[in-house]
């Protein structure tokens, strides 16, 4: 009798801390509920897929693209000077921003990234037809598809807790968005390509913000250059926080359809 309460005992207590078990693990997590963990490595991934995805066709636009060139001086002294392509890894960078709707900036004045020479960036090279579409449909679909994900593995109870597992997965999104706004610019400092921007004295420049003589001298030497790269406000707000918050939910609700059916149906009820 004696061993079989002591057996008896030692069941109550396993299960006494099995049932405890999940409370703890909270605790030791701040009391947070979300799966913060697993919203960052299901996002994570994705972001890397998809950012090669937009490297893979920038760099075949690159390979295709041709750089800009000119003749810098006068007389004798003239040469014809060809401009450096930007690094495929930064334009493929400025690609994945973009599809976000992160804009640009060309010494604090708005450019256009599709008028800024010398970078095959896909998302406005059109390398392949349907390209743009294409990286636009991976890029947004990945994101959704990961809040899925992170939503199905922890197994949410509810729409609402599905779309809250979902929106982790902006946290890899939030740290790229703000190293490539910081790493991914490129500066401007040869004549046709400084000219491409600021325009030159019969044409007109990418950036109507800047004015050629404080970028241009006489004989078309560059006499200060231009830096380009993603507005770190828009990068941080579009491609770190907003849409990757939104279509991580909208996925993990996705995950819960059933559930946010049912509560949308009551609700219309009630009116």
């Amino acid at each position: 009798m004696a061993d079989e309460r002591q057996l008896e005992y030692e069941d109550e207590q396993t299960d006494d801390r099995s049932a405890q078990q999940p409370a703890v693990e909270r605790a030791n997590a701040g009391g947070s509920e979300l799966p913060i963990k697993q919203g960052a490595v299901f996002g994570a991934i994705t972001l890397i897929a998809t950012y090669l995805s937009h490297l893979f066709l920038t760099a075949i636009a690159t390979a295709r693209s041709t750089p800009a060139a000119g003749m810098v001086g006068e007389g004798e002294d003239a040469s014809l000077v060809v401009t450096e392509m930007v690094a495929s890894w930064k334009a493929a960078g400025w690609s994945y921003l973009s599809t976000f709707g992160t804009g640009f900036e060309a010494e604090g004045e708005v450019a256009s990234l599709g008028g800024v020479p010398n970078h095959g960036a896909a998302s406005v090279s059109g390398a392949f037809s349907m390209s743009t579409l294409f990286l636009f449909l991976v890029t947004v679909g990945g994101v959704a598809a990961a809040g899925y994900a992170v939503a199905r593995h922890t197994a949410a109870d509810d729409a609402v807790e599905a779309a809250k597992a979902g929106a982790t997965v902006a946290v890899p999104y939030f740290a790229f968005a703000l190293l490539a706004a910081l790493v991914m610019t490129h500066t401007f400092s040869e004549g046709p390509a400084v000219e491409a921007l600021v325009g030159g004295e019969f044409s007109a420049g990418a950036v109507p913000g800047l004015e050629a003589a404080d970028y241009l001298g006489s004989e078309g030497h560059v006499t200060s250059e231009i830096e380009f790269g993603p507005s770190i406000t828009d990068a941080i707000l579009y491609a770190g926080l907003i849409v990757p918050v939104v279509l991580g939910a909208l996925g993990g609700v996705a995950a819960r359809r059933e559930d946010a059916l049912e509560k949308l149906t009551a609700k219309v009820d009630q009116l």
